[in-house]
């Protein structure tokens, strides 16, 4: 037998009806009465103040200009842009890339990746054993990093074919 959906105006009067529902199982009711009970002891209440409440926070969400204090000095741009060598000598992004990462950064690279691996490993020595399909740790070097940062670096910079023509 065939299913019969409900149509636009059904599910309206459906939505109502659940509005209009009073649920006897629920703490609001007796939250409501206590806020009403406070209110109603504390008849002074300024309603000047949620119409000012709500000017404040239209106008601290609206743009305007900055004034006084709030004013940042930009300082202009007076150098040339663009790299401060002559760039004739690079030919290919390896070029690039020893330019940017010397062998001391790679060093520091390398120190800090053994030192997090040594801490890891220390920490969770109990677990390294239990995982014997999990090739062990070999300590890093500047070859391999380097390797790694010229494989990954480029991928987000450049388009290739295939994997190999990085």
């Amino acid at each position: 037998m065939p299913r019969k959906y409900l149509t636009q105006m059904e599910v309206e009067n459906v939505m109502k009806d659940l509005d209009a529902e009073n649920y006897d199982d629920s703490d609001t009711d007796c939250e409501d009465e206590l806020e009403n009970s406070i209110l109603e002891d504390n008849n002074e209440v300024d309603l000047d103040t949620s119409a000012n409440f709500v000017e404040n926070v239209e106008s601290l969400l609206s743009w305007k200009d900055v004034e006084g204090s709030e004013a940042k000095n930009v300082l202009p741009v007076l150098g040339k842009v663009g790299l401060k060598v002559d760039n004739s000598n690079y030919k290919n992004e390896y070029d690039f890339f020893k330019l940017l990462f010397t062998n001391e950064i790679l060093s520091v690279l390398v120190e800090e990746t053994n030192s997090y691996a040594s801490d890891i490993l220390n920490i969770h020595e109990e677990t390294s054993d239990k995982r014997k399909h999990a090739p062990a740790w070999k300590p890093t070097d500047n070859n391999e990093i380097q390797k790694f940062l010229v494989l990954i670096l480029p991928r987000g910079h450049t388009e290739k074919d295939s994997l190999q023509d990085y």
